[in-house]
């Protein structure tokens, strides 16, 4: 019996030992992260892509930022901040994207695409 209170003992200090030596998470703050195509938000644009994008950028945790093509009337753009995964962030800033497009229903160029991630 107290063979294994001793184990247990041991076990917990290697434990919190293990986690007090662990790295701590890098923030991602300020950081733009993959590029997957050049950003560009025309000075004269209205909207909240500009915002978006900068809210980004400053988000700690793993996000995305998506966009249609920009040179046609209007462009959408859709953002994921703080998830998961690169994965799962790149995922929802689609799906945001994609939502911006069916709600407002306006001639765009292309597709929602992933600009950025991290």
């Amino acid at each position: 019996m107290k063979m294994r209170a001793i184990f247990a003992a041991a076990l917990c200090a290697a434990i919190s030992l293990a986690a007090s030596n662990a790295a701590p998470a890098e923030s991602l703050a300020g950081k733009v992260g993959d590029k997957k195509r050049r950003m560009v938000i025309p000075p004269n644009s209205s909207g909240g892509c500009g915002k978006v994008y900068k809210d980004y950028v400053a988000a700690s945790g793993h996000s995305a930022y998506a966009s249609t093509r920009i040179g046609g009337e209007y462009f959408f753009c859709g953002a994921t901040f703080n998830v998961g995964s690169q994965k799962s962030a790149e995922a929802g800033a689609l799906k945001s994207c994609k939502s911006a497009v069916a709600k407002y229903k306006l001639r765009s160029i292309g597709p929602c695409e992933i600009v950025a991630s991290k």
